[in-house]
């Protein structure tokens, strides 16, 4: 652990030391993009606290050289996961020095093109030892200065790189190497306390930021990439309000000197918790119009939640995770409450308990268990904690928080623990909740009813739901006055969702009522349950082609296109300049129609075609590429570069993508024409892809 668990095991709770005690690390880093490697240095500062014949430190595929044990060499042991050391090390204070070199298959990921990379990590799950010498151990804990070298690209047109990591900026340098006159800069990261090896990360590339400073004065980064500037607010909306609201709701002040955010592309999961510096998917990079369909919001406030439950205090194992993302989820649900309203606050735990309610049929594994899905650690973990909370009051609860937090900042927890301070300020049966909650695998229908129920809006919208059979004319009244109220959208969507089979001469009024109101999730629906558009009401649907929203329009679109083909042309000029969010879906969407409906000697079919294919390459995302590979494949499946693209697609970090291209090529293969057109671009791929798509045709 460590040293301020050494210090608080001193002074609140008498603990077994570990034998070897690891304090610190200091460590310089230079990843380079071309080579996907990365060279080092690291400065270990450790304690040894009993005899003790080995040193370990987890470190994978790396290769070391200068090991010092103050100042001394000593002998080690690479056994290709760990580092070994057995001796020069004496009790007390000890300092380890050397370099090291590594080539990651994981956890540090090289993205895009030499003219516009970034390079990030990716610690939870994949293990930060890939890339940095450090320990996969969650319990041991130690503080991190990370020193981040960047080669500049001169021959591009390009922002200067930013370096990113855990911790404050100390001090940034700009250099020429004298040899080779290549232009470096070093960025140097430094915590003051201490945290689990998974948290630590890089984010490399070019960014833009902008600082603004929380109600307590703590400076908060958010980052984002050049070419969305303008998108910097809408990204980041409600940001300011979400880190002061969980401040004090927690009540505990951030345990952190800084808090940044920055967004890269392709990025395993939703978001990274990475202390001080969350990582986000370039996903949640939205416009006006986008943020509409989807927000960072709820992820904003999860990781930073995490800050906390996470970060500060960590599960001691798998088993007890709930700890971690129970927490987080539930937090970051209030924080949503406080910006959107008690309706939406229980609109969201009602679709928790329906999912889990659903899952529960065949998922044996409860919330303590370290093969639980993330549907029990996240979602009924949170419904746990709100039936806990509705069940000894928000004062006790969040007495228990506050307690529970500041007994054990900066180590490591389990349920046991937090369950002790549930009883140390609540008169309430932990045996019972915990048997109950986490230790079954059975829906507890009767405690999350009870707390739904407490919700009006939840007991008119299951009692509007048990209407579905009755006849539409005995609703017209009720459904009509539902429309035209200010009550939370979903009411009014059920009431889309019940016209779905209706004759539409009889459902029409409500329909033009529902877009007459104009709030967008209702719009939403009726575009996608009004599919087949009749020709009356032709006019009133085009308006929806210019809602703001990329998926009411895309909806439209299709769905007009496909009611009258008639008038084709006339919808291909309408959306011709689309472009969509981030994903490219809308661009592919139009792209796709047209090349599909019109014939190869229409005016824009080359173009589209040649763009349709541009969107399977490098420079673009996953949830751009795959859906670009997915209709260009059924058009053009022969195209070269198609097919090239889709062998780059193999050795692409998210597993989705590699999948997608591995299947592909597996099917395209067994065909005698596509063997010989994968053979003729083999020279044009490089060795790494060669080799990957000979052993694709072998198997």
């Amino acid at each position: 652990m460590g040293y301020l668990l050494f210090l608080y095991s001193c002074i609140t709770w008498a603990q077994t030391l570990p034998k070897v005690d690891f304090i610190a690390l200091n460590a310089t880093v230079l990843p380079n993009f071309e080579k996907k490697d990365v060279n080092g240095h690291c400065h270990f500062v450790f304690k040894v606290n009993a005899p003790t014949d080995t040193i370990r430190i987890d470190a994978k595929a790396m290769r070391f050289s200068g090991i010092l044990i103050n100042g001394k060499a000593v002998e080690y042991k690479n056994n290709g996961k760990e580092l070994l050391l057995y001796t020069g090390f004496k009790k007390g204070k000890n300092q380890l020095d050397f370099d090291y070199y590594a080539q990651p298959k994981q956890a540090l990921y090289y993205i895009g093109t030499a003219q516009n990379y970034q390079i990030w990590t990716q610690g939870q799950g994949r293990y930060t030892s890939h890339w940095l010498p450090s320990f996969d151990d969650v319990n041991e804990k130690l503080t991190f200065s990370i020193s981040v070298t960047t080669l500049e690209n001169e021959e591009a047109t390009r922002t200067s790189l930013t370096a990113i990591s855990n911790g404050e900026l100390v001090q940034k340098e700009t250099f020429r190497a004298i040899q080779a006159g290549k232009i470096y800069t070093t960025w140097n990261y430094q915590m003051k306390k201490p945290m689990a090896s998974y948290l630590v990360m890089l984010a490399i590339g070019e960014f833009v930021f902008q600082t603004h400073h929380s109600a307590t004065g703590i400076p908060l980064e958010r980052y984002i990439q050049p070419k969305d500037a303008t998108k910097m607010d809408y990204t980041y909306m409600h940001s300011d309000r979400i880190f002061d609201f969980l401040e004090k709701e927690i009540g505990v002040k951030y345990p952190w000197k800084i808090y940044r955010q920055v967004p890269v592309r392709d990025f395993l999961y939703a978001g990274m918790e990475n202390t001080t510096s969350t990582i986000f998917d370039q996903d949640f990079v939205v416009d006006s119009i986008a943020n509409n369909d989807r927000n960072y919001v709820n992820v904003n406030a999860h990781e930073l939640a995490h800050h906390w439950f996470g970060d500060l205090i960590t599960a001691k194992s798998g088993k007890h995770h709930w700890l971690q993302e129970g927490f987080a989820t539930y937090y970051a649900l209030l924080a949503e409450k406080e910006i959107f309203g008690d309706d939406y606050f229980y609109q969201q735990l009602y679709s928790y308990a329906n999912r889990i309610k659903v899952a529960a049929k065949s998922d044996t594994i409860p919330v303590m268990n370290e093969k639980a899905s993330s549907l029990s650690f996240y979602q009924k973990g949170a419904l746990a904690l709100h039936y806990l909370r509705d069940q000894i009051g928000k004062r006790a609860f969040d007495k228990t928080v506050k307690a529970y937090l500041k007994h054990y900042q900066y180590t490591n927890v389990e349920t046991a623990d937090f369950l002790a301070f549930v009883r140390k300020y609540a008169d309430f049966d932990t045996e019972t909740f915990q048997k109950t909650w986490l230790e079954s695998a059975a829906y507890p229908e009767k405690e999350i009813n009870a707390c739904l129920q407490k919700s009006a809006f939840i007991q008119e919208l299951i009692a509007l739901q048990k209407d579905r059979s009755k006849p539409l004319r005995d609703k017209l009244d009720q459904f009509r006055q539902l429309l035209q109220s200010q009550k939370f959208w979903p009411l009014k969507s059920e009431v889309i969702y019940q016209l779905k089979n209706e004759p539409f001469e009889e459902s029409e009024p409500l329909y033009r009522l529902a877009l007459q109101q104009g709030d967008i999730k209702v719009v939403k629906t009726v575009s996608e349950l009004l599919t087949k558009v009749p020709a009356s009401f032709q006019a009133e649907y085009e308006q929806l082609l210019s809602v703001a929203s990329y998926e009411v329009r895309a909806n439209a679109f299709l769905n007009l296109l496909h009611s009258f083909p008639e008038e084709k042309e006339r919808y291909f000029e309408i959306v011709k300049d689309w472009q969509g969010a981030n994903d490219k879906e809308v661009r592919i969407l139009v792209l796709t129609a047209y090349l599909n409906a019109m014939p190869e000697t229409a005016p824009l079919y080359s173009i589209y075609k040649n763009e349709l294919i541009g969107y399977t390459g490098p420079d673009y995302e996953s949830v751009t590429r795959i859906p670009a590979f997915q209709n260009a494949l059924t058009s053009f499946p022969e195209d070269v570069q198609l097919l090239k693209n889709l062998v780059n697609a193999t050795h692409h970090p998210k597993w989705q993508m590699v999948k997608y291209g591995r299947d592909m090529i597996r099917k395209y293969v067994k065909t005698e024409k596509y063997r010989i057109l994968f053979n003729q671009i083999l020279p044009d791929l490089s060795p790494e892809e060669q080799a990957e798509l000979k052993r694709l045709m072998q198997s």
